[in-house]
């Protein structure tokens, strides 16, 4: 699907899709010489991808390879060509014009061609006021779209758009197929057609989505595999279980103590690497969220009560020595373009105390103290109680949240916890506005920093914290109108400097290690590091 710049990591009463694909199975399938059992942790609310109540990575993991792009990221986080012929070209800077080809024998599974209609489909589809994707960012400043049977298409904009190869690689809806419908209510159940080198096959509720070899696929290497099978299984140890058992080869587990045990074993392999997914406290500013909040003191006392370098070394230090705490938002550790932005915010519990008294606090305890129960109010605002939300099943979340309750305990501050299930917190909570504090992953890639306007900006489509500095959104859109990577990065460290890390809207954590594991039979399986996911190259799967 559309490679948006960001992915929830964890999303609603299914109704009917209007187009209905392949009943669902009985019982979970078995595997056999054709087939793999990637074993995944959060099942997608449905199948439309970036829409709101959706965004899921779990969604983009079925889908990226169904709506197949012009493009796709490698392993090494680059864009290579795949439905397309060459890598998209600027054609000219003013205004900016962009020109793409799709291969020859690409074409949707039911035989009719992908040509410049699709695009242009696509295009009416997230600029169409009547649709709820989640993000209409690039879309919006598209003038043009060839249309027609055309293989070539053509992209003219209306004003300079920076991430502009990611928009244009990314995936097309058939024209087809889309055209006249109330896209709201397509592909909640099921997806009728694919460009790519699987199609969807059914779906059985609360177990898993099957997706098998589309045979129409050319445009690329062929799947060795008949079918894959996407097997949710929430809670942690149950899924690491399911694995050992051989109820499923390939597993992409969110970081979990449990993996080092599978680094010691012969009989599966395990790779990784940093990626471009990072853990994040987000505050809500909104009028449903704890009017603390709003205040910079409070914020201020909630990163500082917290040791985020002791809480990465508890939770990963079997597993990724040595991780350091995020002092970014914007840039991850391993990118050249990271400065620690973040780093005037260090842990001091004394500190902490000390700042709430001063702001006329009182009710809370006069130093640090492991078996403290004292909770500070604070003028106007109230009690320092937090409602803090995040994924249910995920022993390193629940891990994380504990350490950090106990250490902002310490200080006077409660965190009380909501866990909820991805679809349930991402799907109505996270829109909703009504929570305080909130422990999530986005999945992003290179380019994400180009587009940070809408996470970061004053009414940024996925800015759900209600975060708001006019001064920093002035910079932001600017960022995704410069063309130039390196202006781009001085621009945003020194906007995250200055405005950022000052106000701080949401508490960066880490910047994620990434892990596949397979059984050693199974062939081809490695990490990629952005949201294409680790089947981005299933054609070299083997089981």
């Amino acid at each position: 699907m559309s490679k948006r710049s960001l992915w929830l990591l964890a999303g609603l009463v299914l109704v009917a899709s209007l187009i209905v694909g392949p009943g669902a199975v009985a019982s979970p399938a078995k595997s056999n010489a054709g087939t793999i059992v990637f074993i995944h942790d959060q099942e997608p609310p449905n199948l439309q991808g970036p829409w709101v109540g959706n965004n899921l990575y779990a969604t983009s993991l079925v889908l990226n390879n169904i709506w197949y792009g012009c493009q796709i990221r490698n392993s090494s986080a680059a864009l290579v060509p795949r439905l397309c012929t060459a890598k998209p070209q600027i054609v000219k800077k003013s205004p900016l014009t962009v020109r793409f080809t799709f291969k020859k024998d690409a074409k949707w599974s039911d035989g009719k061609p992908v040509v410049a209609e699709d695009f242009w489909a696509t295009w009416q589809v997230f600029v169409n006021p009547k649709n709820n994707p989640i993000s209409r960012t690039g879309y919006e400043d598209i003038k043009s779209v060839t249309r027609g049977n055309s293989k070539t298409v053509t992209v003219v904009f209306k004003k300079t758009y920076a991430d502009w190869e990611a928009l244009v690689s990314s995936g097309v809806y058939p024209a087809h197929i889309v055209k006249g419908k109330d896209m709201n209510e397509m592909f909640l159940n099921s997806v009728p057609v694919s460009s790519g080198p699987w199609k969807f096959s059914s779906w059985q509720k609360g177990v898993q989505i099957t997706v098998v070899k589309n045979p129409a696929f050319k445009a690329g290497p062929a799947m060795k595999l008949d079918r894959l099978v996407f097997r949710y299984i929430l809670d942690t140890n149950s899924r690491f279980q399911a694995l050992k058992a051989g109820e499923g080869q390939v597993m992409e587990p969110q970081p979990q103590l449990q993996i080092a045990d599978f680094m010691k074993d012969s009989k599966f392999k395990v790779d990784t690497k940093t990626g471009y997914t990072y853990e994040h406290i987000d505050f809500e500013f909104g009028k449903d969220g704890h009017p603390a909040l709003k205040q910079p003191y409070v914020r201020q006392a909630l990163i500082q009560g917290m040791n985020r370098s002791q809480v990465a070394s508890a939770l990963y230090g079997e597993i990724s020595k040595g991780l350091p705490a995020l002092q970014s938002l914007i840039y991850k550790p391993f990118e050249t373009t990271y400065k620690k932005n973040y780093s005037q915010w260090k842990f001091n519990q004394t500190k902490v105390i000390s700042l709430l008294k001063g702001k006329g606090c009182t009710g809370g305890p006069d130093k640090p103290s492991a078996g403290n129960d004292k909770i500070f109010s604070c003028p106007k605002v109230g009690k320092l109680s937090f409602r803090f939300f995040t994924t249910t099943g995920n022993q390193l979340r629940a891990l994380t949240f504990e350490i950090i309750q106990r250490q902002l305990k310490s200080v006077g501050i409660e965190l009380v916890p909501r866990f909820q299930t991805a679809g349930v917190m991402f799907g109505t909570t996270l829109p909703s506005r009504d929570w305080d504090l909130m422990l999530f992953a986005w999945v992003g890639s290179p380019s994400s920093s180009i587009t940070v306007k809408d996470i970061l900006g004053c009414g940024g489509d996925q800015n759900d914290g209600a975060y708001c500095n006019q001064a920093l959104t002035k910079v932001l859109v600017k960022v995704s109108q410069t063309l130039d990577a390196g202006e781009r990065a001085k621009l945003l460290n020194d906007a995250e400097l200055k405005y950022v890390a000052k106000d701080i809207p949401s508490i960066p954590m880490f910047a994620r290690p990434l892990y596949t594991i397979n059984a050693a039979k199974v062939k081809g399986v490695g990490v990629n590091p952005t949201q294409e996911g680790s089947p981005w190259n299933v054609a070299d799967w083997a089981a």
